[in-house]
C-alpha cells in the first residue's frame, strides 16, 4: 500500500491537537433544544383541617371525623379547591370544655396542660404524629399548646397552622351552658383567640344514650348556637331530630357489657360516630361551605 506523506502528516496533527484539547471541549455539541413549553398547572395545594374537642374524639369520633374530612370532594360540593382531599387532624383532650382551651391560668388551664395522674397522657390524637389514634400528653414538642402565657387554643392554632379549624364541644359544658350568658362569654373568649383570617366552624358533639341528658344538651346547644351564629364562624348542631333518632337510646351505639347493658353512655364508638356523621352529613357540608366561602 502506498503512503502519502501529506495525508499522514495531516492526520497526525489532528490527533495531536485533539489530545491537547480539554475533555469538556471535546464533548459532542448538543443539538438545539426545542422551545420550552409552558409548565402545566400544578395541583392545588392540599388543605389542612384541624379539629379540637373533648374525649369523644379519643373514644371513637376522631377516626370518623378525620375520615369524613379527608373525602369531602366525594361528599360535599361547592368547597374551595384543596379541600376535596384535605389533610385532617383531630385532637381531643379528656374531660375538657371550650373554656378550658381559652384559659390562661389554673385550674381551668390544668385540664389541658397537667399530666394525667392515672394514665400519664391526657389526649387522643389522629393524623398528627400517626395516621390513626395515638394517646399523647399535651405539652410535648409535637403538641406545644401550654408554653408561655398563650392559651392552649391560640397556641394550637398557631402551631398547627390549619386552613380551617373546627371546634367540637358540648358535653362537659352542658351544665355551664344552661346559662345563655355563660355560653356567650365562653364563645367570645374563643373567637378572640382565633387568628382573624382563619376560617372556623363550631359543631356540637354526638348525642348521649340517655334522652334526659340529651334534652339538657339541647338547651346548652341552643345557647351556644345563639352566641356563635352572629360571628364569622359557622355553626352545626350535633343534636338534631335525625341524629337523635340514629343514636339516642340505642345500646348498639355505645359500649356495653356481656349482658348488653350500656357501660359508657356519653362516648360513641367508631361505628356510631360514623352513623352520626351520616345522619348529619347535609348540615356538616352546609357548615363547611359557609365557613370556607363566606
Amino acid at each position: 500500500m502506498t503512503h502519502h506523506p501529506a495525508l499522514w502528516l495531516s492526520a497526525a496533527l489532528s490527533l495531536a491537537l485533539l489530545s491537547c484539547t480539554p475533555a469538556a471541549l471535546r464533548a459532542p455539541v448538543p443539538q438545539a433544544t426545542p422551545k420550552t413549553q409552558p409548565a402545566p398547572d400544578l395541583p392545588t395545594q392540599q388543605a389542612s383541617i384541624l379539629i379540637l374537642g373533648d374525649s369523644q374524639i379519643s373514644f371513637g369520633a376522631g377516626a370518623a371525623y378525620t375520615r369524613f374530612l379527608q373525602n369531602l370532594g366525594q361528599i360535599c360540593g361547592g368547597l374551595p379547591e384543596g379541600f376535596g382531599q384535605a389533610k385532617a387532624q383531630a385532637i381531643g383532650v379528656r374531660s375538657t370544655a371550650l373554656h378550658h382551651w381559652t384559659a390562661t391560668s389554673a385550674p381551668a388551664r390544668d385540664m389541658i396542660c397537667e399530666v394525667d395522674a392515672t394514665h400519664g397522657v391526657n389526649a387522643g390524637s389522629y393524623g398528627v404524629t400517626s395516621p390513626g389514634l395515638s394517646y399523647v400528653q399535651i405539652g410535648t414538642p409535637d403538641y406545644p399548646f401550654c408554653a408561655g402565657r398563650s392559651t392552649p387554643l391560640k397556641a394550637a392554632a398557631d402551631h398547627m397552622d390549619p386552613d380551617l379549624i373546627i371546634l367540637a364541644f358540648l358535653g362537659n359544658a352542658t351544665a355551664r351552658w344552661q346559662n345563655p350568658a355563660m355560653a356567650r362569654t365562653d364563645w367570645q373568649a374563643a373567637a378572640a383567640q382565633l387568628p382573624p383570617d382563619l376560617p372556623c366552624m363550631v359543631m356540637t358533639t354526638i348525642p348521649a344514650y340517655d334522652p334526659a341528658e340529651n334534652a339538657r344538651r339541647q338547651t346548652a346547644q341552643s345557647h351556644l348556637a345563639a352566641a356563635v351564629r352572629p360571628s364569622r364562624c359557622s355553626f352545626v348542631p350535633g343534636l338534631t331530630a335525625a341524629t337523635l333518632q340514629a343514636i339516642e337510646n340505642r345500646p348498639e351505639n355505645f359500649r356495653t357489657d356481656a349482658t348488653g347493658r350500656v357501660t359508657d353512655a356519653t362516648h360513641p364508638t367508631t361505628a356510631s360516630a360514623a352513623t352520626f356523621i351520616n345522619a348529619n352529613q347535609s348540615a356538616l357540608c352546609t357548615g363547611l361551605r359557609a365557613a370556607l366561602t363566606d
